[in-house]
C-alpha cells in the first residue's frame, strides 16, 4: 500500500513524515513512561508498602495525549475501527472510489466541527485564566489535557482533509490500478503465509 505523504507535493509529503516522525517519539516515549509508571506503583505498594505520590494526576495529560495523537496517527494510517462490511458489496472500482470520497468528506466535516468545538473549549479555559481548574495535588492545569484533545482533533482534520485531496487527485483510474495493486499484494501476503 502506498503511504499518504508520498502522494502528496514534495515539501507537504516531508513536513507530514517530520511531524509523524516527533508523533511516533511522543507516543512511544509516553506507552514506556505508562508502563514504568505502573510497574512502580506495584513496586511501592506491595514491595516498599507506599504510596507513589499522585501519580495519576501526571498520567492523565499523558493519557489525553497519547490517545488523541494516537488517534490522528490512526487517521493518517486510515487504520481507525470502522464497521464497514460495505466495501466487501461494492466491486467496481468507480462505486469504490465514489463511497471513498464521501466518506472522507463526511469524516473531515464531522473532524472539522470538532476542532471547533475544541477551540471553544480552549477559549473558556484560557478566559478563566488564573483560576485555571487544577489537579488537587501538583496543580496541573486541565489545560494541558484539553490542549491535547485539540492538537489530536486537528492532526485528524488534516490527515482527513490529505485523504480527501489524494482521492480526488488521483481519480477513478489511478484508483482503480491503486485498488489492484493493493490486492494483488494481500494475495502475494496470503500465499506466504501458507
Amino acid at each position: 500500500m502506498i503511504e499518504l505523504a508520498d502522494q502528496l507535493p514534495p515539501r507537504v509529503g516531508a513536513t507530514v513524515k517530520q511531524l509523524l516522525k516527533i508523533k511516533s517519539f511522543f507516543l512511544i516515549l509516553s506507552t514506556f513512561i505508562l508502563a514504568l509508571t505502573f510497574f512502580m506503583v506495584v513496586v511501592f505498594r506491595y514491595i516498599l508498602e507506599s504510596d507513589l505520590f499522585a501519580y495519576e494526576e501526571w498520567l492523565l495529560p499523558m493519557c489525553f495525549w497519547l490517545f488523541f495523537l494516537g488517534s490522528a496517527v490512526g487517521t493518517y494510517d486510515d487504520t481507525q475501527i470502522k464497521a464497514d462490511i460495505l466495501e466487501e458489496w461494492f466491486k467496481n472500482p468507480r462505486a469504490i472510489w465514489m463511497r471513498r470520497v464521501i466518506l472522507t468528506a463526511i469524516e473531515l466535516l464531522i473532524t472539522i466541527f470538532l476542532v471547533y468545538w475544541a477551540i471553544l473549549m480552549l477559549r473558556d479555559e484560557l478566559a478563566s485564566y488564573p483560576q485555571w481548574q487544577t489537579t488537587i495535588a501538583l496543580r496541573i492545569p486541565f489545560f494541558v489535557p484539553r490542549l491535547g484533545i485539540f492538537v489530536g482533533l486537528v492532526f485528524m482534520a488534516l490527515y482527513s482533509a490529505l485523504h480527501l485531496y489524494v482521492l480526488l487527485k488521483l481519480g477513478v483510474d489511478a484508483f482503480a490500478k491503486q485498488l489492484e495493486a493493493d490486492a494483488e499484494a494481500k494475495r502475494i501476503e496470503r500465499e506466504a503465509e501458507q
